[in-house]
């Protein structure tokens, strides 16, 4: 009896006390009056003093493995002495810098201010990783015995602070709501020509799923989002850029604008460097209705010298409005100028134009887009969405290439070939995008027109979108450049792309890109059943053509296609089937083989299989298995052909 007392004390008190009633107290206060005057002493629970308003930890736990089996020997670096891949090999991890476990710890101090990082830990295992990773990995022979776990190099030596401490919080005064977020690392953008990262037009292969693919609710999730929305589910990251430093952000200000202010670095602009250097930019943006105008600006300057006379970086500013009509017209646009400087280039200012005018679905039988832009030889700016292939950019450090923090990782990637969306700098073009639907089809296709603004090369760069993971694959840990056979491969970030030269002085070059999207869903024994298509040719020529050029008259074809297939088995049990094909051939005005006497003639396939399957709630195993193969028929030695599976157990907690 006493207990059932005790327990309805504090109801009792609050219905009967008329001060409680009547006072418009908060509810910090009405909990403060429950307490006794003296804290110690009375039946009542101790309560701590609240210091953290809340705590929460999550994180996802990724074991991540890969089997090789090359049937021919590869080239991985063409010298005196050529170094092969290892015929078979079993990989444990990821070797693209991303961790096994992470965790995410956050607090809330009070309900305007929070905190919170990131803990990842790696397992390296027995891989010859070099000073790249700090020496961390542990090899076996240095572990500790069963019975002393507490001697040796214990493998919690793994366990590193991934992105730092970040403190953000929101306040609210009579001018708006601001934000603040400083430390660590914050994922944020500003505008495409400014600060960004390429998101495209949702064309891409859902086989081999990326890292940071979260987890669905049921497996068929993953494929119904992509036919019904055109794209799946990505975390924060997609389409923002790592900032280090301090970021203000100013929203429901006076006059209906908002404003950002950032200062710190980026990844590329300083990110591994001790000397000093600064990025800084900001956003000030008028919201009206259906659409904004704002101004926007991004700054870098890298000291090079330890007096700090010399300095390498860039300035970009530009303008950028949007706006819907009722009739389901949008326009997009922004236009400014940007300049690049350095000890070696003092360039003037130049100009950067992207413009597009989309016609709503809503409105227009057939959806159209069409994007024009421009970009000057002498605007650079590695954090926007377009690349640098006109200018070798200065240095700030000698790291060699393929280590982290090198600086080799800007150097240009020539005259690229670009999917349709994404362009470079010395270059203007016309991008058509459209979309149709029919019964249970959707079509999509777009076709890109460009041209250099001056002849500043005779290279060419492309990828394979073919086995392009699995070609990434054949170096692990480093991003190498003029590597493999003939030394012609650059290793990026889960891609690989070569170089072919054109013979005689450099020219103002012509590219052609279209891109075929077909997406089919369906019933097959009452079951989901799921097909995408992905069809993409380009080409590069001395003249300017309407569309792709599938003749001799161009100096690089490239064609690829890519079939993949989905079928629900039960809701928890997905069967997945792929197949690509791809050519790229060159024609004689590029570089032959010394040998054969003929030019590229490039070859490659893939087959594979794979399974998802939903282990239980925020758990997935998913299952992949491909056969491949490539073949330059010209240059005998760049040819490769196996066999890899992987297996992926990913939970969220």
């Amino acid at each position: 009896m006493l207990r059932v007392l005790f327990l309805y004390i504090p109801i009792w008190l609050v219905l009967v006390n008329p001060v409680l009633l009547q006072s418009k107290t908060t509810k910090d206060t009405i909990e403060r009056s429950l307490l006794p005057k003296h804290g110690d002493i009375g039946l009542f629970p101790k309560r701590p003093d609240s210091e953290l308003y809340s705590f929460k930890v999550g994180g996802f736990y990724r074991f991540f493995g890969t089997m090789n089996h090359h049937h021919l020997p590869f080239i991985q670096n063409d010298g005196v002495l050529p170094d092969t891949a290892i015929p078979r090999s079993i990989f444990i991890g990821d070797d693209s810098q991303l961790p096994n476990l992470l965790l995410n710890f956050s607090g809330r101090p009070s309900d305007k201010t929070a905190w919170g990082f990131d803990l990842f830990v790696f397992q390296f295992l027995d891989g010859n990783l070099g000073s790249s990773y700090g020496g961390r990995q542990v090899k076996d022979r240095d572990r500790p015995p069963i019975h002393q776990p507490l001697s040796g190099v214990r493998l919690a030596s793994n366990l590193g602070l991934l992105l730092g401490i970040n403190m953000y919080g929101d306040f609210t005064t009579e001018l708006g709501v601001w934000n603040i977020k400083t430390g660590g690392i914050h994922w944020t953008s500003i505008s495409d020509l400014t600060l960004s990262a390429f998101t495209g037009y949702n064309r891409f292969i859902l086989f081999e799923r990326n890292p940071w693919d979260p987890i669905s609710v049921r497996a068929t999730n993953r494929y119904q989002s992509y036919y019904s929305q055109g794209n799946i589910n990505q975390d924060t990251r997609w389409g923002e850029r790592a900032f280090v430093g301090t970021i203000i952000e100013g929203k429901s200000l006076p006059a209906n604008t908002q404003m950002k202010l950032l200062y710190g670095k980026t990844e590329l602009n300083g990110g591994f460097l001790s000397i000093p250097n600064l990025s800084y930019g900001g956003q000030i943006r008028k919201n009206i209705n259906n659409g904004f105008l704002s101004f926007n600006t991004f700054n870098n300057r890298t000291f090079i010298d330890s007096l700090n006379r010399q300095s390498i970086g860039f300035n970009m500013a530009t303008l950028e409005a949007q706006y819907l009509w009722s009739n389901g017209i949008e326009l997009k646009a922004e236009a400014g100028v940007g300049r690049y400087f350095s000890p070696v280039h003092m360039l003037p200012w130049g100009e950067a134009i992207n413009l597009k005018i989309h016609f709503k679905e809503k409105k227009f039988k057939v959806p159209t887009e069409f994007h024009y832009y421009r970009v000057s030889p002498q605007v650079i700016n590695n954090n926007a969405i377009f690349w640098n292939t006109a200018i070798v950019e200065a240095r700030a450090n000698d790291i060699p290439a393929g280590s982290i923090g090198s600086g080799a990782v800007l150097a240009p990637f020539a005259s690229a070939l670009t999917p349709i969306g994404a362009f470079t700098n010395n270059r203007h073009g016309l991008n058509i995008n459209s979309q149709i639907k029919y019964q249970q089809f959707k079509f999509s296709a777009a076709n890109g027109i460009g041209s250099e603004l001056q002849a500043y090369t005779n290279t060419i760069s492309y990828t394979h979108p073919v086995n392009q993971l699995t070609r990434s694959r054949f170096w692990r840990w480093d991003f190498p450049v003029n590597v493999g056979p003939y030394n012609r491969y650059n290793v990026l970030f889960r891609d690989v792309y070569q170089k072919v030269n054109i013979q005689g002085p450099p020219i103002i070059k012509h590219f052609n890109t279209m891109e075929l999207q077909a997406k089919y869903h369906g019933k097959v024994l009452m079951r989901d059943f799921y097909a995408f298509l992905l069809n993409r040719y380009s080409s590069v020529q001395d003249f300017l053509s309407p569309v792709t050029v599938f003749n001799e008259n161009a100096f690089l074809r490239h064609y690829s296609n890519e079939l993949e297939c989905y079928y629900s088995i039960r809701d928890y049990f997905i069967l997945g089937v792929y197949t690509g094909y791809e050519r790229i051939i060159g024609n004689y005005e590029t570089e032959v083989d010394l040998r054969s006497r003929r030019p590229r003639n490039q070859e490659g396939w893939g087959l594979g299989i794979g399974v998802d399957y939903d282990l239980d709630k925020n758990t997935t195993l998913y299952l992949r298995h491909r056969w491949y193969g490539f073949e330059d028929r010209s240059f005998n030695k760049d040819r490769y052909k196996g066999t890899e599976s992987m297996i992926e157990l990913k939970f969220n907690f």
